[in-house]
């Protein structure tokens, strides 16, 4: 009995003194809830941290002075990331605590340079969050978009994430840079947006980074391009279409829930031919023309249409991929990495100058299942 008792003693001891002795309580740590990385017209890095004031979080309903923020910005320099973060710390009575950074913005000059070298920590410190949104900063600097007063929720970097919902993307996630930057032939599309002095940040599109030069900024994709390429990536959940139909160009849109995407690799005297098939369905939400959705010659016509004009935007989407930048984001390597994994040995090492002189054929099917409140115009 006495040495069950001295058992359970010992074991009462060492977990009273192996316990959470270096429990960091959370009003000793200063919460970076986004980090904006910027490169200096001096070559130098620069990491600006937006950090959570609790003390605002509270008063978000209060107007007038006795209003406070609901978050700080803190920017410093460094060699790097983690060396910025420590000339960052000299200037707070809190510890720095990453686990909670939802935003990761990336400033034009920065892309331009390459980012690769510096995200190192975002990967290695196991108090980072890689389930942070990544985004590059059209035209300016992350620190500009950081800074901003966003209008529904108590920080920006929060707000960034949501409107990607909104749009019917799903969120880039920093996860998805290193799956794309580590795949075999897809280059990373990440979402874009500039600096605007009155509402924060304007949605713009997609930054092409160059995965084989060091992430490095190679161009942009304006919204409408960024929206038909995450379709054929499969990162696009909704999407809206409108064109003008009828002798008198009238207009009609249709609202798509459900995409689907297909890319098919048929290899010809060892040659790959590409095949891409969109599918979308939904339902008509605004019709200013006198076709009636009701009636089969009418129904045939709208769906013919939307799917033209979608199949026209698509393709000059690819020739400027192919002849403009001259690299792959479509993830066209990948899948014939996956179909024809042998075949894929030979084309990797020279998949630069191969996909520009792909022939690629592409096919858009849009279908409506819902004419809406009405059939004909009113």
């Amino acid at each position: 009995m006495k040495k069950i008792l001295l058992i359970f003693c010992l074991m009462l001891l060492s977990a009273s003194s192996t316990g959470c002795w270096n429990l960091k309580e959370p009003n000793q740590r200063a919460f970076i809830i986004g980090v904006g990385i910027d490169m200096t017209e001096d070559k130098e890095l620069e990491i600006s941290s937006e950090i959570a004031v609790p003390a605002g979080l509270g008063s978000s309903q209060v107007t007038g002075a006795g209003k406070k923020n609901t978050f700080t910005v803190v920017s410093a320099k460094g060699k790097d990331f983690m060396d910025a973060g420590q000339h960052m710390q000299a200037e707070l009575s809190r510890s720095l605590f990453y686990a909670h950074r939802q935003t990761i913005l990336i400033g034009q000059h920065m892309a331009e340079e390459g980012v690769d070298r510096y995200l190192d920590m975002v990967v290695r410190n196991p108090k980072s969050e890689i389930r942070s949104v990544v985004l590059v900063v059209k035209g300016g600097t992350a620190k500009e978009v950081i800074k901003a007063e966003p209008t529904f929720d108590p920080f920006i970097s929060t707000t960034l994430g949501s409107q990607q919902n909104a749009l019917g993307m799903k969120p880039y996630y920093f996860r998805m840079l290193l799956c794309d930057a580590y795949s075999e032939g897809t280059q990373p599309i990440v979402p874009a947006i500039t600096a605007d002095p009155a509402r924060g940040y304007v949605y713009t599109g997609s930054a092409i980074l160059n995965k084989d030069h060091g992430l490095k900024l190679v161009g942009f994709l304006d919204p409408e391009e960024s929206m038909y390429d995450n379709w054929m990536m499969g990162k696009q959940k909704k999407l809206t279409f409108t064109t003008q139909i009828g002798k008198e160009n009238k207009m009609i849109s249709l609202a798509v829930q459900s995409l689907k995407h297909r890319t098919h690799i048929k290899m010809v005297k060892n040659k790959p031919q590409i095949y891409i098939s969109l599918h979308g369905t939904g339902s008509i939400v605004e019709n200013n023309s006198p076709l009636d959705p009701s009636k089969d010659d009418d129904l045939k016509t709208i769906q013919t249409r939307l799917s033209q004009e979608a199949e026209e935007k698509v393709r000059k989407l690819v020739d400027k991929a192919q002849h403009q930048y001259k690299i792959d984001i479509f993830g066209i390597g990948e899948h014939v990495h996956r179909q024809h994994p042998e075949v894929w040995k030979t084309l990797k090492p020279h998949w630069h100058e191969t996909f520009p002189e792909l022939p690629i054929t592409v096919s858009v099917h849009l279908r409506y299942r819902d004419p809406g409140q009405t059939n004909s115009s009113l």
